[in-house]
């Protein structure tokens, strides 16, 4: 069914479109810009990346009425051939105890920490000495939180530990009880990070821990595919080219199915700038900066 969805860039048309995995059957409605389909003649082919709908890449062939016509399953993806130097087994969220997790770290810290991660920060999380059997699960969660997108850099040390050890730890992002300490400690705002805050709370509210923990994972995993998109957008269009915000979203929107909202770009633009370390200029910035240049601000 096709609705009318007020973008905070324009108003347009987006359709709903329910996708089922050929391989594994898992089902999921996606949206998708109408102005996809309206450039094809008969059935248009979209590409499901791994990690959209499951964990299979397929190919469905959606008709005029969003219905889908057939699929086309892939035989193998570059990652799955290309020679790898060992075998890693990946972690499932029914071998993490979600529920100590929950229990027992704040989800201040948890916030803190995607963004951390996110911004190429070495992170330290330091928990009360009686919750020293906590560890290997903090590190099992935030290994699956994080798998398959953003590197990060996170340990997990008793405030014991911490306390004989402090003085190595003065550029990584401390965090502890439920917010940050040390020298660190003014570097972030947490009523700014309205981004990470929605995601833990998705993760708090879902009454399955396993499913939160999977749809935590899926998010996480979303918003590495856009920003790096976006930074690959970007660097071909010409690093010297201003970008236009309007240009940059369609072209998220058309190859990842989702809506992406002002305040979500301008995050994507931030994790671009400090992640890939490229700052991305755009055009109505210069626009601003030209203005401002003409009254003498």
């Amino acid at each position: 069914m096709a609705v009318k969805a007020q973008s905070n860039i324009e108003t347009e048309v987006w359709g709903n479109v329910e996708i089922v995995c050929p391989i594994c059957r898992s089902k999921k409605i996606i949206n998708i810009p109408m102005r996809i389909i309206d450039q094809s003649k008969q059935l248009t082919s979209l590409f499901i990346p791994t990690g959209r709908i499951c964990d299979h890449a397929f190919v469905p062939f959606i008709d005029k009425h969003l219905k889908v016509r057939g699929y086309q399953k892939l035989d193998a993806l570059l990652d799955d051939i290309e020679p790898k130097t060992e075998l890693i087994t990946e972690l499932k969220p029914q071998d993490i105890d979600v529920f100590e997790i929950r229990m027992n770290v704040r989800p201040e810290i948890m916030i803190y920490a995607i963004r951390g991660s996110l911004i190429k920060k070495r992170i330290l999380i330091v928990i009360d000495n009686d919750l020293e059997f906590l560890k290997d699960t903090l590190f099992d969660f935030f290994d699956y939180a994080f798998q398959k997108s953003f590197d990060t850099h996170i340990l997990i040390h008793t405030k014991e530990t911490y306390k004989v050890s402090k003085k190595h730890y003065s550029e990584y992002l401390v965090l502890e009880g439920k917010g940050i300490i040390g020298s660190m400690k003014k570097s972030l705002n947490i009523n700014e990070l309205k981004i990470e805050q929605e995601i833990i709370k998705e993760f708090f509210r879902e009454s399955d821990s396993n499913l939160g923990l999977i749809n935590l994972r899926d998010k996480i995993r979303e918003i590495y595919t856009l920003s790096h998109k976006l930074f690959e957008f970007y660097n071909k269009q010409g690093i010297n080219h201003p970008l236009q915000a309007k240009k940059a979203i369609h072209y998220l929107e058309d190859t990842h199915f989702i809506k992406i909202s002002k305040v979500y770009f301008k995050f994507l633009v931030e994790v671009v700038k400090y992640y890939f370390d490229t700052d991305i200029i755009l055009v109505q910035d210069k626009l601003a900066e030209k203005i401002d240049n003409m009254w003498g601000l």
